[in-house]
C-alpha cells in the first residue's frame, strides 16, 4: 500500500513526499519506482531510483542510475558540486549588487551634476581621497580650471565642492571594489576547479567589459572636461558617451544576474505546469523576452534624457505643451534628420514617454495573459509575475512625478532605481518562464 522512502532532503527539496501504488509524488520529484529484495523487505525500503524526467543540473543521472543504489552511497563530491554552484551563484549575486549600486550611484552623480568634480584619472592613486586642507585645495584649483566651475559654478565654496567631490569618488570607488570582488574570487573559484568550462567561459568573459567600463567612464567625464567637445558650449557630458557608459553597465549587470539565477535556482518548476501547452508557454516567454526588451531600451532612452537635460522641458503629462505630440519634435536644425533622436531634447523625452507607455502597456498584457494559466503556474512564477506588474506601476508613478515636480534628486534617484529594478525584475520573470516544463 505504501513505500517508506529514506531519502536525503539535501539533493530531493521536497516540502512533502506522498507516495502511493504507482509511486508518485507530488512535490518536485516526478515519481519513485522501488527496488524489490527478496533477502528482506527492509532492504527494499533503502534502496530506490528517482526518476527526473527532464536535463537536471549535478548531473543527477551520472550518480543515480537504473541499477540498486542506496542514496546515502552517492559519492561525497556530487554534494561538494551542490555546494560549490551555490557558493558560486551567491559571489555572482554579490557581484551584480555591487554593479546596481553602482549604477544607483552613477545617476545620483549626474543628477548632482557631481560628474566633473573629479578631473583626473588615477585608477590606483585615486583610491585614495584627499586628506588634508592641502590635498583638498589642490583638488579644487584643478577643478577651478574646468569649463564647469568657470561658466556654472563661478564662486563654489570648498564644502559645496566636498559635497559632489564625493559623489564621483564614490561611484569611482565602486568601480574598483567590483574589480576586486570580481578577479580575486574568479581566480579562487577556477583554482579550485568550483566552474565548470561552461560557467568559467562566461564568467571570464565579464572581466573584460567591467574593466571596459571603467574606462568607457573616463572617456564620458573626458567628453565634459574638453571645451572643444562640449555640444553648445554647455559643460556636461556627451550624452552618447553617457547612454554607451549605461549600456556597458546594464549589459554587465543583467549577465551576472542572469549567471546567478541559472546557479541558484536550476531546477525545473513544479509538476503542476506539466499541465501547460507549449504554445502557452512560449507565448508568455516571447512576451516576456519582449517586455525585457523593451525595458532596456527604455533604460537607454532615459540616459539621452538625462544626458541633455530634457526633463526640465514640457513638465506636463500626459500632454506636453497642450498636444500629444509638441511643436519642435522635428526640427530641421539637425542634419541628418535623424540626429532629431539622439540632439533634439524635445524629441529624446516624447520618445521616452512613448516607450515607457509601450513597456507598461506590454507588462500589463503579460500580466493579463498570465491569469488565463495563474491554476498551473508554480508560486514563484505567480510571484514574478504580480512583482513585475507592481514595479512597473510604481515605476510609472515616479517617472510621472519627476517630470511634474521639476527632477528632484531624491525623486528622479527613485525614478532611476525603479529602471534597474524593473529590468531585475523582467530578468527573473523569464529565467522563470525558462524554467516551465510543459506537457
Amino acid at each position: 500500500v505504501g513505500v517508506r522512502i529514506r531519502a536525503n532532503t539535501r539533493f530531493i527539496s521536497s516540502t512533502s513526499l506522498c507516495v502511493g501504488r504507482s509511486g508518485f509524488i507530488t512535490n518536485n520529484v516526478r515519481h519513485i519506482h522501488t527496488h524489490p529484495s527478496s533477502s528482506s523487505s527492509s532492504s527494499s525500503h533503502k534502496h530506490f531510483v528517482p526518476y527526473f524526467p527532464l536535463k537536471q543540473p549535478f548531473s543527477l543521472r551520472r550518480y543515480i542510475t537504473t541499477t540498486t543504489q542506496n542514496v546515502h552511497d552517492i559519492p561525497k563530491h556530487f554534494y561538494d558540486s551542490i555546494s560549490a554552484r551555490k557558493s558560486v551563484g551567491k559571489w555572482l549575486v554579490g557581484c551584480a549588487g555591487l554593479v546596481l549600486g553602482m549604477i544607483v550611484v552613477g545617476g545620483v552623480t549626474r543628477l548632482t551634476e557631481s560628474g566633473l568634480s573629479i578631473t583626473e584619472w588615477k585608477p590606483v592613486v585615486g583610491a585614495i581621497p584627499p586628506l588634508s586642507h592641502s590635498d583638498w585645495m589642490a583638488e579644487f584649483d584643478k577643478y577651478k580650471q574646468s569649463p564647469e566651475y568657470n561658466k556654472l559654478n563661478q564662486g563654489m565654496s570648498l564644502e559645496s565642492f566636498k559635497g559632489i567631490y564625493y559623489w564621483e569618488y564614490s561611484h569611482r570607488l565602486l568601480g574598483r571594489i567590483i574589480g576586486l570582488a570580481f578577479f580575486f574570487p574568479f581566480i579562487y573559484y577556477s583554482t579550485k576547479k568550483y566552474l565548470s568550462p561552461k560557467l568559467r567561459r562566461p564568467s571570464a568573459c565579464t572581466l573584460i567589459p567591467c574593466a571596459a567600463l571603467c574606462r568607457s567612464g573616463w572617456y564620458m567625464v573626458k567628453s565634459g572636461l574638453d571645451e572643444g567637445l562640449l555640444a553648445g558650449g554647455v559643460p556636461r557630458v556627451s550624452q552618447y558617451r553617457l547612454a554607451a557608459h549605461l549600456t556597458s553597465a546594464v549589459v554587465i549587470y543583467g549577465s551576472i544576474t542572469w549567471l546567478a539565477l541559472g546557479l541558484l535556482r536550476p531546477h525545473p518548476n513544479h509538476i503542476a505546469s506539466y499541465q501547460l501547452k507549449p504554445e502557452a508557454v512560449h507565448s508568455l516567454r516571447r512576451l516576456s523576452l519582449f517586455c525585457l526588451g523593451m525595458t532596456f531600451l527604455t533604460i537607454i532612452s532615459g540616459a539621452f534624457v538625462a544626458g541633455l537635460d530634457a526633463g526640465l522641458i514640457y513638465n506636463t503629462f500626459p500632454l506636453m505643451g497642450g498636444q500629444i505630440v509638441p511643436e519642435g519634435v522635428w526640427s530641421d536644425r539637425f542634419s541628418p534628420s535623424s540626429r532629431n533622436f539622439t540632439e533634439n531634447d524635445v524629441t529624446v523625452q516624447f520618445q521616452h514617454r512613448v516607450l515607457g507607455i509601450s513597456t507598461y502597456t506590454a507588462i500589463t498584457t503579460l500580466y493579463l495573459m498570465s491569469l488565463k494559466y495563474h491554476k498551473y503556474l508554480p508560486r514563484s512564477t505567480k510571484l514574478a509575475f504580480h512583482a513585475i506588474l507592481g514595479v512597473a506601476t510604481t515605476q510609472v508613478i515616479l517617472g510621472i512625478s519627476t517630470l511634474l515636480t521639476f527632477v528632484p534628486v531624491p525623486i528622479a534617484a527613485a525614478h532611476q532605481t525603479g529602471a534597474i529594478s524593473l529590468f531585475t525584475v523582467a530578468l527573473w520573470l523569464l529565467h522563470e518562464l525558462r524554467r516551465l516544463p510543459f506537457k
